[in-house]
């Protein structure tokens, strides 16, 4: 062994290996989000900067809760903390994250020089360490981010047995500072990944046979002779024994923190994830030994190297006749001959390969949601088709088939393999425990189909059915309670809906997602106080949360609370922020601006949703509106123009123009065109039925005026201003000696209101016309988050007026007054 200076390793050789890693992995900084990293990373809240950093200590490597049955129990907080590091450099951008693997490979592969350095001269040694940093063995490790895990655990278990190396002092005396320093690092390198805690192992035999440089036959005579009672043990070995002692106790405390940890709960493992831990014996024993020689080998000769060894990637060996239990002896013989001989003698391919296993299942998965997150349906289809054939009790495969023939509009065989997956479920045994049998996602079969048929709305009990029959087999499936709590949504029954997300709440109360569902049911509920303490909620978990942003500042500016808008507004602010193509946003703070008689800024907003949606039509109608309230009419033409030009139909649009072409620019055919218009549109539309009276009268079509006028009251007998109107006109036409035409019995009845300004309380348009509240679900691709955003008509009156709408109506009566006496003073010549 080679100790002192030559542990030192120098300035050129580090430069060395960092080098060649950097040539070797730099093409892996442009590599996306593959396999794993897309639970670990895209799919993982605990990366978040709003999740408490508490939690990271209390959820597995992939965010799930160690409580909850279905976690897959590997706590690994320090690893996730580096992630969310990454995450608060540059969120979910992969470079950075690929970069810092590549940087910890090199960290790894010095401090293994470094190792080296202690039992090899300086040239073996680099040797050693160059291939250790170029063994393709290692590409997973840093290629895939969820490897850092490896990469930190390699990083602390190295300097964990370094440190070890030095608690031997002069005449063999115990340094009790590396010892501590190592039981640190263990505990560090066990946070990272569950492996690191071997290191102790290997330390115990460095301490014995290579610091105390006892050989087996020594340890067996001193252990003789100690207990036929004729000597006793050295002191040198006392003392080694002593440290082993500190050591291995050390670790057990290590192991039963770990197990507390998990609650005394094993995860759960199907025969797909691992099918030898699930054979009987021989089978699982034979099968667990050839693994060794399997890696050895790949060691020798990393020609067949592949990312996922579960499935049938190795097939079982079932039999002692098998010929591969040939290769675990000769293994076990080398093994042997090797350890025995170390304590008996004491001494000084193309640019991107795809190695895709043909009988693992889970590869032929892995290709296909490779190829559907680029969107290319009919080729993953394929390869999930494949899955199944060389697995064809795999219930994941089958959900990926059902899943990409819905993405292809193909429901009916959606609907089939769904069944099918469905069908594979193992059955419920009395005094078995169900969930302890399938792999947690595997229970999304059932919530993928409903999703499926609750598009028909003849099924939706049906798919309701199989919501609860979910929430039967696993009480605690979150993501059954969310998705159900939406369909009862869609139902009509918002009180049960509210009971699903309160479970659902009761399972996960860190879910801001889940708040901000349960504000939306309260505001079908007309509880807007509740509602508004519940976005609050989801914003306190996530103060980037995009919709509870957006709505909750909808919510405040509907309540009519003057003291709400400047929170409105800040809310609004920060949701463009988050969304700044989302034209909603400024539309909105432009309606905020008109409310508060911002007339300038109101504009500025206004303008900028319009330039991201050129037809945004309440936008667009609401600036034009602005420009006329502020006596800009002028500018409002071209607007109108606009708005018309998209949307032919829309009647408020028209009325406004008219009134703009006849009072303004004395347009009267063109007013007139815009009032026939909406008449040809809706004959009982008594405010453009009005105004063409109007137009009639400016004509000196007296005769004509009078009977439209007769027949608008007709439509509005309660609305006192059209009889004054049609007085006047009678008047008029009784002084010009015009003979009055008698009028039919029809025109003597009357009808419902109307005048030539715009209707009070419908001056405004203010419904987003692209983004109502919505419920946030959960579909069926692999755990991954989208919105359902649905359209909603902005010409549709609310069911009720809130106390704003009130007040605004009270307001536009007063301005509706003003132009009655203007009307009047035209139809009387003034």
């Amino acid at each position: 062994m080679l100790q002192g200076t030559m542990a030192d390793i120098s300035f050129k050789e580090v430069t060395l290996l960092v080098s060649v890693v950097a040539a070797c992995y730099w093409n892996s900084l442009f590599c996306g989000f593959v396999f794993d990293d897309v639970s670990a990373i895209l799919d993982n809240k605990d990366l978040h900067p709003s999740t408490p950093l508490k939690t990271l200590f209390q959820n597995d490597f992939w965010g799930t809760p160690m409580s909850e049955e279905r976690s897959h129990k590997s706590y690994r907080p320090l690893t996730v903390l580096t992630f969310r590091l990454n995450y608060l450099l540059s969120e979910l951008k992969p470079m950075s994250y690929h970069l810092l693997n590549t940087v910890f490979h090199a960290v790894v592969s010095v401090i293994f020089l470094k190792v080296c350095r202690l039992f090899l001269d300086k040239r073996s040694s680099v040797i050693a360490a160059l291939l250790f940093a170029v063994h393709p063995i290692h590409t997973e490790a840093v290629t895939g981010v969820v490897g850092r895990a490896e990469l930190l655990s390699s990083v602390f278990f190295l300097a964990a047995f370094l440190s070890y190396t030095k608690s031997k002092g002069p005449d063999n005396s115990i340094v009790w500072t590396p010892i501590a320093l190592t039981v640190l690092l263990v505990a560090v390198a066990t946070l990272c990944k569950e492996q690191g805690i071997t290191v102790v192992g290997i330390c115990c035999v460095y301490e014995v046979f290579v610091a105390q440089g006892y050989t087996l036959p020594l340890l067996c005579t001193v252990a003789g002779q100690f207990l036929r009672g004729k000597g006793s043990i050295p002191l040198s070995m006392l003392q080694t024994l002593i440290k082993l002692i500190v050591l291995m106790f050390s670790t057990l405390l290590l192991v039963v923190i770990r197990v507390q940890v998990i609650q005394s709960q094993l995860p759960v493992f199907t025969r797909f994830d691992n099918p030898a831990a699930v054979s009987p014996t021989p089978t699982r024993q034979l099968t667990f030994n050839y693994l060794l020689p399997v890696n050895a080998w790949l060691l020798l000769n990393p020609s067949e190297l592949c990312c996922d060894w579960t499935m049938g990637t190795i097939p079982l060996i079932e039999s002692f006749l098998d010929i591969r239990n040939l290769a675990t002896f000769a293994f076990f013989c080398f093994l042997g001959a090797l350890g025995i001989f170390s304590l008996r003698y004491p001494g000084d391919s193309s640019k991107t390969v795809l190695m895709v296993n043909k009988n693992n299942a889970k590869l032929w998965n892995n290709v296909g949601h490779a190829l559907e997150n680029e969107k290319n349906f009919e080729k993953a289809l394929k390869y999930f088709l494949q899955a199944t054939h060389v697995q064809p009790d795999d219930i994941g495969a089958h959900m990926n088939v059902g899943r990409t023939y819905k993405n292809l509009n193909r429901t009916k065989e959606a609907e089939e393999s769904y069944m099918l997956a469905k069908s594979l479920m193992p059955q419920i045994i009395p005094g078995k425990k169900y969930a302890a049998r399938i792999a947690p996602n595997h229970l999304n079969v059932y919530i993928n189909l409903a999703n499926l048929i609750r598009a028909n709305e003849s099924r939706l009990e049906e798919a309701d059915q199989l919501y609860r029959q979910a929430i039967s087999m696993r009480p605690d499936f979150k993501q059954a309670y969310i998705s159900r709590g939406e369909l009862l949504l869609k139902m009509n029954k918002p009180l049960k809906a509210k009971e699903a997300y309160l479970k659902a709440l009761e399972l996960d109360r860190n879910n801001a997602d889940l708040w901000y569902n349960l504000a939306i049911v309260y505001i079908e509920l007309k509880e807007p106080n509740e509602a508004l303490k519940n976005f609050n909620r989801a914003l306190e978990l996530n103060p980037k949360h995009k919709l509870a942003l957006f709505n909750s500042a909808i919510l405040m500016q509907e309540s009519g609370e003057v003291k709400l808008r400047p929170e409105a507004r800040k809310r609004l602010l920060n949701y463009i922020n988050e969304e700044p193509q989302d034209a909603n946003g400024y539309f909105n703070l432009g309606m905020l601006a008109m409310d508060d008689k911002k007339d300038s800024e109101a504009e500025t907003w206004m303008k900028k949703a319009i330039k991201l949606q050129p037809d945004f039509r309440s936008a667009l109608f609401n600036l034009a509106l602005l420009y006329s309230q502020t006596a800009k009419e002028l500018k409002a033409l071209p607007i109108l123009e606009e708005l018309l030009r998209y949307y032919p139909d829309h009647t408020k649009g028209l009325i406004l123009k008219g009134d703009i072409l006849m009072n303004q620019k004395k347009d009267i055919p063109g007013a007139k065109k815009c009032f026939e218009k909406i008449l040809e549109m809706d004959p009982t539309n008594v405010q453009g039925k009005h105004n063409l009276c109007v137009v009639y009268f400016e004509e000196k079509e007296l005769l004509k005026a009078e009977r439209c006028l007769v027949e608008t009251l007709a439509l509005a007998p309660h609305e006192e201003y059209i009889q004054r109107h049609l007085n006047i006109v009678r008047d008029k036409i009784s002084s010009s000696g015009i003979v009055e035409q008698p009028l039919s019995p029809v025109d003597k009845t009357s009808g419902t209101q109307e005048r030539d300004e715009l209707p009070p309380e419908d001056v405004k348009e203010i419904i987003s016309e692209s983004r109502p509240p919505q419920i946030i679900k959960t579909n069926d691709n692999r755990n991954s988050k989208s919105n359902k955003q649905s359209t909603e008509n902005a010409d549709q009156d609310a069911p009720h007026k809130t106390t704003k709408d009130i007040k605004e109506i009270e307001k536009k009566r007063v301005a509706a007054l003003k132009r009655l006496e203007e009307i009047e003073r035209i139809l009387n010549g003034e």
